[in-house]
């Protein structure tokens, strides 16, 4: 498989045949090297979503910043400190216009017309109804893994969380906010935790499922193969199926549930969903060493 470079036209079109449209609102999990060769790079696939979804859209991406985990004394800076997401993500962070939510560790960026009303609230757990990832079930936004897994979707925590699954517990930790305009004050934190022996989570297990019932629509943007899913159909049916089976979100025997599309390159952490592993386009620099986002 050969891969000229993509233009932000081309990236446009292979959004528009996975079903993206003018006043989407959709939460991006990206990896810009699985697609390949971008002309103009990161601001070239932002620039395309934002054409899509048009002044009525919204654009929203993770900006976790898990080195505050490691930090005895975490103190976040909404403006200043980088996402740790990847470029794209911090390409939407650092736009004029765009809001991002106070969270310690799982922070959230967008642009467009329900910035303001997804980022303005998030309470000291991550996935709780306080914060961006229940505002994507009320709004009915949808949710793209570019280049990435199932395994990568944060937005699945959210039902672990909701059913309590018996593998994780609470942790707090105490951090603090230093806001825009200079002054600090206390940000609680509360992490829903895996517990020791925890097999690490498969994701890929509810994707597999979403595909299988025909909620999911796949396709490629260059080398990166992509799906979009809606963030209610995923809850619903991830609810309905742990009911059936509660090792839902878990790997069995240390294997991830293999996916109909692409090939899984294995990084840890950032593990990638693309067509072909040769065409990921080369690591600048060594990758930081960064906890997984839980």
């Amino acid at each position: 498989m050969t891969m000229h470079n993509l233009s932000t036209e081309q990236i446009r079109t292979a959004f528009q045949a996975l079903g993206l449209q003018a006043g989407d609102i959709v939460f991006v999990h990206s990896s810009l090297r699985s697609i390949g060769t971008v002309d103009g790079g990161a601001a070239a696939v932002v620039d395309a979503l934002l054409d899509i979804l048009g002044p009525a859209g919204t654009l929203a991406v993770p900006t976790f910043i898990f080195s505050h985990g490691k930090s005895t004394s975490p103190v976040l800076d909404p403006v200043h400190d980088a996402s740790e997401m990847g470029i794209i993500t911090e390409t939407v962070r650092t736009r004029p216009g765009a809001r991002r939510s106070y969270h310690l560790l799982h922070s959230v960026a967008a642009l467009g017309a329900k910035a303001a009303e997804i980022t303005s609230r998030h309470g000291p757990s991550a996935w709780a109804a306080d914060g961006p990832f229940w505002k994507f079930y009320e709004m009915g936004a949808k949710i793209m893994l570019l280049g990435v897994p199932y395994l990568r979707c944060t937005y699945f925590h959210m039902l672990e969380q909701m059913v309590q699954v018996p593998y994780r517990w609470w942790r707090d930790v105490e951090g603090k906010i230093h806001y825009p305009d200079g002054s600090e004050g206390p940000l609680l934190t509360r992490i829903f935790y895996p517990k020791p022996n925890f097999p690490g989570n498969d994701f890929n297990k509810l994707g597999a499922i979403l595909e299988a019932r025909g909620l999911v629509c796949r396709g490629g943007v260059g080398n990166a193969v992509t799906r979009i899913f809606s963030a209610r159909a995923a809850l619903e049916t991830g609810l309905e199926e742990y009911r059936k089976d509660p090792n839902l979100f878990v790997r069995d025997d240390g294997n991830f549930t293999a996916l109909q599309d692409g090939v899984l390159a294995e990084e840890l952490d950032s593990e990638k969903s693309v067509f072909d592993p040769a065409l990921i386009y080369p690591r600048s620099g060594p990758k930081s060493p960064l906890p997984s986002p839980f």
